[in-house]
């Protein structure tokens, strides 16, 4: 994947996690069918910007199309999952594949990231195929950023593929939007979630995770893998917005394991959340604050941070109260 001497940031875990096998999510599979008879005929664009809601695993869509371009021996538009580059993209050790990211939570990604990974698509891919870059969030990017992106898909390097997340993109500039070619993806279908999930719970049981999550896919796998814990995150929002010491009190009891499933069922709850539910989930916010989408994307940003740093085997107690003080000031800052 990345050098790590060069200040780019890996979730090497979810990296390590992905298999092709797994492939594209059921209402993906249009996208991907269309870039990857786009990429056999030679017509792919070297940048896409994939965009939509949070929670419709982009992120999962943007690596998953990784693997492929990557992959010696693709078929029918997936990896093979047995060669070289896919064995060492499982291991999350691939050199022609980068990922930039905010070094910090809620922080920019700076022009000397990008400047780093121009340095290394100048050269020749190391196994001889393509080479990708994900940038995720990508309207993190700072406008120094966003132009020396500019200056590099202006004149993109052979073989070279960008991929683009992007949450909101009024935050794009408009010269990197008239570079990349968009590809969005809308809150899928109640049958494209089910046939996603049906193989590994029951079908009323996803219907009616279905109706809790209000549609949004990763949500509703969550609450199916651990309802007990999208409970609990749902009441340690609610702690934090109301400014309660029991959110510190829940940080104490997780382990490594319960931590990040905590951090995987928080970021899928914030993509769909609203002020509104929240109210609905708990008549005491009345009184309390209602969530502005300002502090809904800085908490989505402090959890992806938490999952990294948790992925590095930070201090697991020091880490999670970290995160819940940080979430606390921003749900009680004066810009939100």
């Amino acid at each position: 994947m990345v050098d790590t001497d060069m200040s780019i940031a890996n979730d090497q875990m979810h990296i390590v996690a992905l298999s092709p096998e797994e492939g594209f999510r059921p209402w993906q599979i249009t996208q991907a069918q269309q870039l990857s008879s786009a990429y056999q005929a030679n017509t792919l664009p070297h940048a896409l910007m994939l965009t939509g809601p949070l929670g419709v695993s982009k992120q999962h869509f943007a690596e998953q199309f990784a693997f492929f371009l990557l992959c010696s021996s693709p078929h029918a538009g997936r990896a093979c999952g047995r060669c070289k580059s896919c064995s060492l993209c499982l291991a999350g050790t691939h050199p022609d594949w980068a990922n930039i990211g905010p070094e910090e939570a809620h922080k920019a990604i700076r022009v000397d990231t990008v400047r780093s990974i121009q340095q290394r698509l100048q050269q020749t891919a190391q196994q001889g195929g393509n080479k990708v870059c994900i940038i995720s969030p990508a309207e993190n990017m700072n406008d120094n950023a966003s132009n020396a992106l500019l200056k590099i898909l202006e004149e993109p390097p052979a073989n070279t593929y960008f991929l683009l997340v992007v949450h909101q993109v009024s935050k794009i500039l408009p010269t990197i939007l008239s570079r990349a070619q968009g590809v969005n993806f809308a809150l899928p279908s109640a049958n494209s979630i089910v046939n996603w999930l049906k193989n590994d719970f029951d079908q009323v049981d996803i219907q009616q995770a279905i109706e809790r999550a209000r549609g949004f896919p990763e949500q509703v796998k969550s609450i199916l893998s651990d309802s007990d814990q999208v409970y609990f995150n749902n009441d340690v929002l609610l702690q934090l917005m109301l400014g309660k010491p029991s959110a510190y009190d829940f940080a104490a009891k997780l382990d490594q394991r319960s931590a990040a499933n905590f951090l995987d069922a928080l970021l899928a709850l914030l993509a769909q959340q609203s002020a509104a539910s929240l109210k609905e989930s708990n008549e005491e916010l009345t009184v309390g604050y209602a969530m502005t989408e300002y502090q809904r994307h800085e908490i989505y940003a402090l959890a992806i941070n938490a999952k990294q740093a948790l992925a590095q085997n930070a201090n697991l107690r020091l880490l999670m109260e970290t995160f819940l003080q940080d979430c606390t000031a921003f749900f009680h800052s004066p810009h939100a």
